[in-house]
């Protein structure tokens, strides 16, 4: 019978003890993208979270807007901290490690395979 009760207590517990910050089921849910260049490049990306565990696909563009690759994430969300690891296609990989700035902007280090660290990188939800 302590069972019985105690694994209902615990339910309630960890549904009031949750709030609106612990709970990141729509926090990052959404379509993302990198703020506007006049080249054209951009990174776009739409995530989706099941507890803490964050996964998504997106796609890469360079000049003019042209496809420079697709990608699957995977993440982990610990509001107002997420990080992500992107796979390409084409297997190099890119790793982002963010705050949520407001609800919909995301800011943070994005770090590509073989290239140097570029900090303060900026995504807006869509």
């Amino acid at each position: 019978m302590t069972r019985l009760i105690g694994l209902p207590g615990l339910a309630l517990w960890m549904i009031f003890s949750c709030d609106s910050a612990a709970a990141p089921t729509s926090h990052n849910a959404g379509n993302w993208s990198t703020l506007p260049v006049p080249s054209g490049g951009s990174i776009v990306f739409s995530l989706d979270t099941a507890g803490v565990s964050v996964r998504g696909d997106g796609q890469e563009f360079g000049l003019m807007g042209r496809p420079q690759g697709t990608f699957t994430i995977t993440g982990l969300l610990s509001y107002p901290a997420i990080a992500l690891k992107l796979t390409y296609s084409s297997g190099r990989s890119a790793t982002y490690s963010a705050t949520f700035q407001t609800p919909d902007q995301l800011k943070g280090t994005w770090t590509a395979q073989g290239q140097p660290p570029s900090e303060s990188v900026v995504f807006v939800r869509q």
